[in-house]
């Protein structure tokens, strides 16, 4: 007879997802993840084989899923340029509990110079993001190299804001950032 599971894929994920944005990879030992799933670190190593780096890279490719769904169709719309980057401003203010979470691809970086398959898609991630903000920029009215300046102005505004917001204790600090975010994308 199989084995009942104790917790199911999605929350299991979501638990992973939330220790990784309070410590990080490197705090998140296996007795802290099996503390907040609730699992043994015998049922943790049964459902990741490969261990903390291979539930790094399965919490990455459901970030991506979420961004597919909630974020790049967003930038995608068929919509105005303003009313797209709204969006993206309004999913990123929920992503982030507004200021209080701490952005996962950040607390899930390698150390600089070390490849690792997560840092791999923490950076196509980014590039994504870079492309579809800077597609926003175009199409209101930017060229190119504006557009690029524009969209990675927007990615260091966000990050930067997350950090701030975290270090000062202090989630306005984000939510004024999000409120630059238009200006910066749009500015003509």
């Amino acid at each position: 007879m199989p084995q009942v599971r104790k917790i199911g894929d999605d929350v299991l994920l979501e638990k992973l997802t939330q220790t990784f944005k309070d410590v990080g990879y490197e705090g998140a030992s296996l007795a802290a993840l099996s503390d907040a799933t609730g699992l043994k670190k015998s049922s943790l190593y049964h459902r990741f084989p490969e261990g903390k780096a291979q539930m790094a890279q399965e919490v990455m490719a459901q970030t991506a899923r979420v961004l597919d769904a909630e974020v790049f169709p967003q930038l995608a719309a068929d919509a105005s340029p303003a009313s797209r980057i709204g969006a993206f401003v309004a999913v990123m203010d929920g992503f982030y509990a507004g200021g209080r979470q701490s952005c996962l691809l950040n607390m899930l970086l390698p150390p600089r110079g070390e490849a690792t398959a997560c840092g791999e898609a923490i950076s196509t991630t980014f590039q994504r993001l870079l492309d579809a903000l800077s597609q926003v920029a175009r199409d209101a009215g930017a060229d190119e190299a504006q557009a690029r300046l524009r969209a990675e102005q927007v990615l260091v505004e966000l990050q930067g804001a997350l950090v701030v917001a975290r270090g000062m204790g202090d989630a306005a600090v984000f939510g004024r950032a999000l409120a630059r975010i238009p200006a910066i994308i749009l500015q003509g």
